[in-house]
């Protein structure tokens, strides 16, 4: 009765190992999303990446790779700041640009809990490679457990005579390195001016220590006084014509 419940244990268990680590390998598949400040025509832009700046591998837009002369990277090994220039930012119209940054051989750590005769999938990709098994910071020795090499990662399976040495519950970490990628976003919002053509002066036109509260196109004319002339002669002419008739139908009667 207490194998076929130990077995019915463990089925159930590994059934719901495999609904989480769907989760987990769903998740684990979704690269980190970082932001560029946004460009607006001055200066550089920059973002901070998690990830050993020397292990940065390259970036890329929708067209390719960018050329390293683009950009620089500097850091630390837990932190990468990446800056593009202004030479390659002045090129780019205003818009929302995406980039992928790539990062090689970073050495990853997934935690997990051993039970008997139930291996343990750890989501990684196909060109990872596994480094090595603790619990916490002591190393594992190789014949206590076993690897198999999947398209999904890796399966751990802890050996059952290796687990009754250890109190329950206790917490195991696989180590393995792999390629990593991550998304970046850039804004660029870079303020555009129209150039100056023939006698139209621009709002951007340089009127240093002058008043620029009134500008108005050079046209030959600075205003619509003489069409107004024009106007107030020829209601004046009419006006007038009205009273000398008036004038005339008086004296005749």
């Amino acid at each position: 009765m207490n194998k076929v419940f130990k077995k019915s244990l463990v089925t159930v268990f590994a059934a719901v190992t495999a609904v989480s680590l769907f989760s987990v390998s769903a998740s684990a598949a979704t690269p980190k999303m970082y932001n560029f400040t946004n460009y607006t025509g001055n200066e550089t832009v920059s973002v901070d990446l998690q990830g050993d700046y020397t292990k940065f591998a390259k970036l890329e837009d929708k067209n390719g790779e960018i050329d390293l002369k683009n950009y620089t990277v500097s850091g630390d090994e837990n932190k990468t700041t990446v800056t593009l220039k202004e030479d390659y930012l002045n090129g780019l119209e205003n818009g929302e640009y995406t980039f992928n940054g790539y990062f090689e051989n970073i050495l990853n750590t997934y935690e997990f809990t051993a039970y008997e005769n139930v291996g343990v999938s750890i989501p990684a990709g196909e060109d990872c490679e596994f480094y090595n098994l603790t619990v916490g910071e002591t190393k594992v020795d190789n014949a206590n457990y076993e690897v198999e090499k999947t398209s999904g990662g890796f399966v751990i399976t802890v050996n059952s005579e290796y687990l009754q040495t250890l109190p329950e519950n206790t917490s195991f970490f696989a180590h393995y390195y792999s390629d990593s990628m991550c998304c970046i976003t850039l804004q660029v919002e870079k303020q555009i001016s129209k150039p100056a053509t023939g006698s139209e002066v621009t709002n951007n036109t340089s009127t240093t220590g002058k008043d620029t509260s009134l500008v108005s196109p050079k046209t030959g004319v600075n205003s619509y006084v003489p069409q107004i002339i024009c106007v107030m002669l020829i209601s004046a002419g009419i006006f007038t014509s009205c009273i000398l008739s008036g004038k005339y139908k008086n004296k005749k009667n």
